[in-house]
């Protein structure tokens, strides 16, 4: 399906004032998720934040974007100016309808949420970690870390 066809579809049957696609490009907010489409060629990208990097456990969280990225359907990328965690899924113009486009969508959404919740209870416990840690030994008695 033809990109603009595709966003003003999607705006009619769901009632979304003011979304167009401009410069091969559209964004719109779902469940309070914005939710970003660019378009080249048949290619579609359809990302969404998640959320900044945690301060600790950086290393730790990014491993489980890398692991998921094989599950997902979809990618994890950071987006260079912001420095925030972006998930990134890419479609095919051509084989999109209005149904098969709207469950890549919430899919995409549902994904997002989960992830932004992950993020969100993975800062404290990666905190707490730290906290317990501090000054103590790193090794233990039987050779490996502590934690």
């Amino acid at each position: 399906m033809e990109f603009e066809k595709l966003i003003s579809d999607f705006a009619e049957r769901h009632s979304v004032p003011n979304l167009a696609a401009e410069n091969n490009a559209a964004a719109l907010e779902v469940d309070g998720i914005v939710v970003t489409l660019v378009t080249a060629g048949d290619a579609l990208s359809v990302s969404a934040e998640i959320g900044e990097p945690p301060s600790e456990g950086r290393a730790e969280f990014a491993e489980l974007m890398l692991e998921a990225n094989l599950q997902s359907g979809a990618f994890f990328a950071k987006e260079p100016e912001s420095g925030a965690y972006v998930l990134v899924r890419r479609l095919q113009l051509p084989a999109l309808d209005a149904e098969s486009f709207d469950t890549a969508l919430e899919e995409l959404v549902n994904l997002s949420e989960t992830w932004r919740r992950l993020l969100a209870d993975f800062r404290p416990v990666a905190k707490a970690a730290a906290e317990r840690t501090e000054g103590a030994p790193q090794f233990g008695a039987n050779g490996f870390v502590q934690v």
